[in-house]
């Protein structure tokens, strides 16, 4: 493990010239330059299509900062993703058990292993945005291009056919699930968050950036969290196809016009590099993956955006909850709030706090209290009133790291460069990615095996004792057990340690490069 003070070691430092190179001497550990092949500026000339620097996003070097018109049209891709996001990871199961009558044991088994072919789907989106080279830059024109299949592959997710036979309505499952996940969210999200590092090289400003998307984007999901129960009971109830089909419907439209508005109102600022960064022979690509399969911080990234988003797929288990154990349907909406409000709260009050105390300190405190929270409301999960209690104080003591996640792919490409002289926004994010879908995968899978275990009947109006209990193990025992391993990842992310010396290197690098 290498440190600030320069006992660690590089991926093979090439040879670096002019101001860039002083720079990375200074900043590399033990005192080698960086793999930045020429100068800074000759760099930004070669990396520029059509020779002219910046002309990836026609907004100069990267540093430039974002208006707020541009930070929260950013966030509207958020939005966007979000009305395919949280309708399947809160509905999907519901629909699967309740309307289309599926084996919570086969739900929860086909999300879990559908999601472990995103490990090849996002390394290939990963590469493909890396090869990517158009006037709108690398990782924005999939936002535009995967808008509308994904919007598509959500509206056939909730229409399994109700007059084919088990097998084949498994089978059906099975691959529009593949095609809304695997393919389609991969395409979009993954490019989507890989935007953000080429939007702005500055962390502050992307702390910034993320605050606004984390509250614009959770009063949409309280949005669609109260709307959905209201759409289907409209439309024929939750147990009539076509009120699913309507609502995916509605918010599939939903989803293409954010993601367009996203992308029409965004740029990228960070010129994109054509040759490699580390020495003739080797391509960036090839420089960036040797250097993440040696990194911690791609393994920890990984690691925090699985458990963190498992989270996220157990979520889908409030509907039960809520009709079961508090004996309120209806408080599903109280429930939602209680988890998304704090979160909309205290969000904007990280930045600040980030740049005082740090990103790792805040989060580890903060996942002390949501352990704390969760622990709490175990002895008596029954309790509306200890329910709304301890969900607000679990979600206040996540917002730090719900804020701070969607920074960390581009802390690791500051890291990339500042090492290699390399920026890979695309392979990092596909860790992010892979890591995010899994993890909603496996929470899916989780809240499925449990209900299977308990003996859930999606037919019965009353369930099982053990049926119910498996819902408390959902809603309230995963997230104990994810927020402890958040508070265990989050103690090993120790990146903020080399943020000055990334900055100095950045900021040489900035200086050194040509101006349109």
């Amino acid at each position: 493990m290498s440190t600030a003070s320069g006992k660690g070691k590089g991926i093979e430092p090439g040879a670096a010239s002019g101001s860039a190179a002083g720079a990375a001497e200074r900043a590399a550990p033990n005192g080698k330059p960086g793999a930045a092949p020429g100068n800074a500026a000759g760099a930004a000339e070669r990396a520029a299509p059509n020779g002219k620097p910046g002309a990836a996003s026609g907004k100069g070097n990267g540093t430039a900062s974002a208006s707020l018109r541009e930070k929260i049209l950013y966030s509207f891709g958020d939005v966007g993703s979000n009305f395919v996001w949280t309708f399947t990871s809160s509905f999907l199961v519901l629909y699967y058990t309740d309307s289309a009558l599926i084996s919570a044991a086969f739900v929860g088994s086909m999300m879990f292993f559908t999601r472990v072919f995103d490990a090849g789907s996002d390394l290939v989106m990963g590469l493909v945005i890396e090869k990517t080279r158009t006037r709108f830059g690398k990782a924005r024109p999939w936002v535009a291009f995967g808008a509308g299949p994904l919007a598509l592959s959500l509206v056939l997710v909730f229409n399994v056919p109700s007059t084919w036979s088990p097998v084949a309505k498994n089978g059906y499952v099975f691959a529009t699930y593949f095609l809304l996940a695997v393919v389609c969210y991969t395409a979009v999200n993954l490019s989507y968050h890989a935007m953000l590092a080429r939007i702005t090289l500055v962390q502050h400003e992307r702390a910034v950036i993320s605050v606004y998307r984390v509250v614009i984007t959770l009063f949409a999901v309280l949005g669609i969290s109260f709307a959905t129960p209201v759409l289907l009971d409209r439309l024929g109830g939750s147990r009539a196809q076509g009120a699913w089909t309507g609502t995916s419907a509605i918010f599939a439209v939903l989803a293409v016009v954010f993601l367009l508005t996203c992308f029409i109102g965004t740029s990228e600022k960070v010129p994109v590099q054509a040759h490699s960064a580390a020495g003739a022979g080797r391509t960036p690509v090839k420089v960036a993956l040797r250097f993440l399969l040696r990194t911690k911080y791609f393994y920890l990234t990984a690691f925090l955006n699985i458990v963190m988003t498992t989270f996220n797929g157990v979520m889908g288990g409030y509907v039960y909850f809520a009709r079961d154990v508090l004996g309120n349907v209806d408080l599903f909406g109280v429930l939602s709030a209680c988890t998304l409000l704090p979160i909309i709260v205290v969000a904007p009050l990280m930045p600040p706090v980030f740049k005082r105390l740090g990103k790792r300190n805040t989060i580890l405190v903060g996942m002390a209290l949501s352990v704390i929270a969760c622990a709490v409301q175990l002895a008596a999960p029954s309790s509306v009133l200890l329910a709304v209690i301890t969900m607000s104080a679990r979600a206040a003591g996540l917002a730090p790291l719900m804020t701070a996640s969607a920074t960390f792919p581009g802390d690791i490409v500051d890291y990339m460069q500042w090492k290699t002289g390399v920026r890979a926004e695309g392979l990092v994010s596909s860790t992010a990615s892979f890591g995010a879908k899994l993890g909603t995968g496996l929470g899916s899978a989780l809240l499925g095996w449990l209900l299977a275990a308990g003996g859930y009947d999606g037919a019965a109006d009353v369930q099982l004792p053990s049926a119910i209990n498996a819902e408390i193990a959902a809603v309230v025992g995963v997230p104990l057990t994810v927020c402890a391993l958040c508070l265990v990842g989050m103690y090993f992310w120790d990146i903020d340690k080399y943020r000055p010396a990334i900055d100095r290197f950045l900021a040489e690098a900035k200086s050194a490069a040509p101006r349109d």
